[in-house]
């Protein structure tokens, strides 16, 4: 009998559509990029308290069933969209689009693309997306930037490169500008309440195990230089099914190679403002999901959600006091953190329009000290018209 190993086992998942907890029909599955996945079934135990003269106990049961799992994967685009989509309860949706227009210039001073009629905001840019331009004539001016700000006639950008490209350039080129691939964000309604089937399948030993009704319940994103990025996903589930000798999703679609993001090709924008000296950053999204047991069954009698709690950590190098009198004021900030491939062809980007500080310190030492914060991402209920009226935005620019 072969010993099972983690290189040859394969995970694969499927969103349910009949209810909470059914299994789904076995084509259609995907095959996980992971690092480490790992799905259980878990019980809850208890065992009799009763006085014996034996002084021994002598009963012991199992109650009612559940699955836990935890992904660890190196983020890359197009690879966890339906697990961030379930985690912020919206599909992925597309971006802005103006249409070919020939009336944009660029001033580079400013960093701005710039349209003579039209609105940039009736057309739906908002701040914290990855922009795409093409068309110029100037190639500078063609590619991804990151969006800081957004009024009916101007789109202020950032640049990833430390030395913007940007040229300026007179309108008259034919001009597109797109919020590249889709976007995701907590909604203010319609909400979504998914839910999946993972399926882990060893061929070293031909073992089969199948985890229903597996929920989002946390979602923890993590930047760092000289690191690949990192996506932590913890699942709640509804139960398992006994182990078979039968693998079920027996062609899911193979695993996708968009290129995996870092640290060191990314930029952290705070209230708009490109920072170079952001050291470590980290987003963590609690779903709070509890399950109620019953009596008569050992499934889960029902399932409840808390609201979408989100949370930021950073570190920085001290520079300045700005973010300890963020924090000492009670200041709320915007977060944009964007993420770009090797390739420079797709990027990720999280936007947070109202972060307020919990905490604000300062290390000590031989050495560069070190600012660490941490924040509480709050629901934008303002009105500034260049921002989504929600907590988190997150933009995914390979998503067709």
């Amino acid at each position: 009998m072969a010993d099972a190993q983690g290189i040859n086992k394969i995970v694969a998942y499927k969103k349910t559509t009949g209810g909470w907890g059914t299994k789904p029909s076995a084509s259609g599955a995907k095959t996980l990029r992971r690092v480490t996945m790992a799905n259980n079934l878990t019980k809850t135990t208890y065992q009799s308290e009763e006085i014996r003269a034996s002084q021994q106990t002598a009963d012991f049961r199992h109650g009612t069933r559940s699955a836990t799992a935890t992904l660890n994967g190196e983020l890359s685009s197009n690879s966890y969209a339906d697990f961030i989509a379930a985690g912020l309860r919206k599909d992925f949706v597309a971006g802005a689009a103006s249409g070919t227009l020939t009336t944009i210039s660029v001033n580079a001073t400013t960093s701005k693309f710039i349209r003579s009629t039209g609105s940039f905001i009736t057309d739906g840019f908002r701040r914290g997306r990855i922009m795409q331009s093409s068309g110029f004539a100037a190639a500078g001016n063609n590619g991804l930037f990151l969006i800081a700000a957004v009024t009916a006639l101007e789109i202020t950008v950032v640049s990833f490169e430390e030395t913007s490209p940007l040229v300026t350039a007179a309108a008259g080129d034919s001009v597109t500008l797109t919020v590249k691939g889709k976007e995701t964000y907590v909604p203010k309604s319609g909400h979504t309440d998914d839910d999946f089937c993972i399926e882990e399948w060893s061929p070293d030993t031909g073992v089969s195990r199948i985890f229903l009704g597996q929920q989002v319940n946390t979602l923890n994103f993590s930047m760092a230089p000289n690191a690949m990025a990192t996506l932590e996903v913890g699942f709640m589930g509804k139960d398992a099914e006994p182990a078979t000798g039968t693998q079920y999703f027996t062609s899911p679609t193979a695993q996708g190679g968009d290129g995996t993001y870092s640290g060191p090709d990314g930029i952290v924008l705070i209230n708009g403002v490109a920072s170079r000296k952001i050291t470590n950053f980290g987003i963590q999204i609690n779903e709070s999901i509890a399950q109620e047991p019953v009596v008569g069954s050992k499934s889960i009698g029902a399932k409840s959600r808390g609201d979408v709690n989100v949370t930021v950590q950073l570190s920085s190098i001290f520079t300045d006091a700005t973010l300890l009198n963020n924090f000492d004021a009670e200041d709320e900030i915007t977060i944009t953190v964007a993420l770009r491939t090797a390739d420079k062809a797709n990027g990720m980007a999280f936007h947070l329009p109202r972060v307020k500080l919990g905490s604000g310190t300062v290390d000590d030492g031989k050495k560069v000290l070190i600012l660490s914060a941490d924040g509480q991402a709050l629901e934008y209920v303002g009105s500034a018209a260049d921002i989504t009226p929600t907590t988190i935005v997150i933009q995914d620019t390979a998503i067709a």
